[in-house]
């Protein structure tokens, strides 16, 4: 199981997003653990727990300068992902990034 972190400005569209996310993971047996947080939030604690964090496009240039000073990759969510809240495409495009099949995920 990978863990992925949601980190986004306003927790109650990555609230939406993640469980979208979840539901489609847990669906169709993706081994993925989704999270959501706000920069607020953050935690070097937190952080060392992923295995990707997945970026909201409002909150990029506020992850920046928090300089996310881990190891775990992070990674922009596409503004046609994040502006639809397409969960399906989000489980896909984390698979992507970790490097894991993407079967029965469209």
């Amino acid at each position: 199981m990978k863990n992925v972190l949601l980190l986004s400005g306003n927790e109650n569209s990555s609230h939406l997003f993640l469980g979208e996310a979840k539901r489609t993971a847990e669906t169709r047996q993706v081994p993925l653990n989704f999270k959501a947080s706000v920069m607020a939030d953050l935690t070097p604690e937190l952080l060392a727990e992923q295995d990707l964090v997945l970026l909201a496009p409002q909150t990029a240039s506020d992850a920046d300068a928090a300089a996310m000073n881990t190891q775990v990759p992070t990674v922009d969510i596409p503004n046609d992902i994040y502006g639809w809240l397409n969960g399906q495409a989000l489980v896909k495009f984390a698979c992507q990034e970790l490097g894991l099949s993407v079967v029965g995920a469209r």
